[in-house]
């Protein structure tokens, strides 16, 4: 079965999760808790020759989606709407997992 995101903690850094998804060729997805309400996902795609900047992009806009629909105060994403490349953004606890699932997959379909 393929290891789709891992989550980080103290315990747990990512060096692991990394090597497997380059030796898989698969995107790299994780997940760490940033507060009581929130978990913080990132993913990174730069070592696939891909338009970073399109799907950057497309999570960018699903993200704003999902951030009015959920009602997300302003200042808990304001600040991760900079971002040069949109690869981090936080979601609500108990989404953590079907995002960053259905993130995953969406990458998947992009790299291949």
């Amino acid at each position: 079965m393929m290891i789709k995101f891992i989550y980080l903690s103290i315990e747990n850094d990512a060096s692991d999760h990394w090597n497997y998804c380059q030796n898989h060729k698969i995107p790299f997805v994780t997940v760490k808790r940033i507060n009581k309400t929130y978990y913080e996902v990132f993913y990174d795609i730069t070592n696939f020759k891909v338009n970073h900047e399109e799907i950057s992009e497309n999570i960018k806009n699903i993200f704003v989606s999902y951030s009015e629909f959920f009602c997300l105060p302003f200042y808990e994403m304001d600040s991760y709407l900079d971002q040069l490349y949109f690869f981090r953004f936080p979601v609500k606890e108990g989404h953590q997992d079907i995002i960053c699932t259905q993130l995953f997959e969406f990458l998947l379909k992009r790299i291949k």
